[in-house]
């Protein structure tokens, strides 16, 4: 067992036999391709699954689930015996001192309604993890995280999801880890920073597709055309999004893979840098 990995026995498992140490829950396609990079002998398991080890430990499930609550919850219900739910992949910023590429462990989830009111906190396996990132020189926050109905997307919006002090947010971790809860096995919400907290994405909703997280090509050249100036905010998001892919992408490297050197080693300066 990954030391980092919550101790189960403090657990009780209502799922059966543990088929597999870990479920990963990525919702797009490139945060899949990240946690997937840093496993081996991935093969296919069914429609978005993937079976695979977590480097010379033992077995886990990969799933991509889609985005949002829905999509999230239903991929965690249907997944198979684990020891331990986890979701990896991409979060807006609540807190203003987060910047992008910076990656959040969540020490509780908060999921909030469709009208933007909390409800009661899930919770969320951080120490070891936290205590891993130390060891290995790697940068980490630790905090409450956020979920929201929908993508949270003005800077307004987002003052008001952090104003009880939640520091990032996402649509799909309190989904997963309600299924965890059930089933009695601990929960780890792992996310990279996308956009920051002061930074309007309002102008993507006219060519984002809400279910994929992909741009609609037509869409987004109607839009930017006769608007030269959001360019300027386009290329920054895709820059961004490199970085948090990349950061996320050499942290679960060294965190799942076999034989990795530690996130301070130079072999990880250019990814993380």
């Amino acid at each position: 067992m990954l030391r980092w990995l919550p101790d189960r026995s403090v657990y009780s498992t209502r799922s059966g036999i543990v088929t597999y140490d870990i479920a990963i829950f990525a919702a797009l396609g490139w945060e899949r391709r990240a946690v997937a990079g840093a496993l081996v002998d991935v093969a296919p398991l069914g429609p978005g699954s993937w079976e695979a080890r977590l480097g010379d430990q033992g077995p886990c499930v990969l799933i991509e689930t889609g985005i949002g609550a829905e999509r999230a919850g239903r991929a965690a219900a249907s997944a198979p015996a684990a020891g331990c739910f986890m979701t990896a992949g991409c979060a807006g910023a609540l807190a203003p001192w987060l910047k992008a590429g910076d990656l959040v462990a969540a020490d509780r989830v908060v999921p909030f309604d469709a009208d933007g009111r909390p409800g009661s906190a899930l919770p969320a396996e951080s120490d070891g993890l936290a205590a891993w990132a130390a060891d290995h020189g790697a940068r980490l926050q630790v905090g409450p995280l956020a979920v929201s109905q929908e993508i949270v997307w003005s800077p307004a919006a987002k003052a008001a999801a952090g104003a009880l002090g939640t520091v990032a947010v996402d649509m799909e971790s309190a989904a997963v880890a309600a299924v965890a809860a059930a089933r009695g096995v601990p929960f780890i919400g792992l996310r990279v920073v996308l956009d920051e907290a002061a930074q309007d994405l309002g102008f993507t909703t006219e060519f984002v597709d809400p279910a994929t997280g992909e741009p609609h090509l037509g869409r987004a050249v109607a839009t930017l055309a006769p608007r030269p100036w959001l360019w300027r905010r386009t290329l920054r998001l895709a820059r961004q999004q490199r970085i948090a892919e990349r950061r996320l992408a050499a942290f679960l490297a060294s965190l799942l893979g076999p034989h990795r050197p530690p996130l301070g080693h130079p072999a990880h300066a250019a990814a993380l840098s």
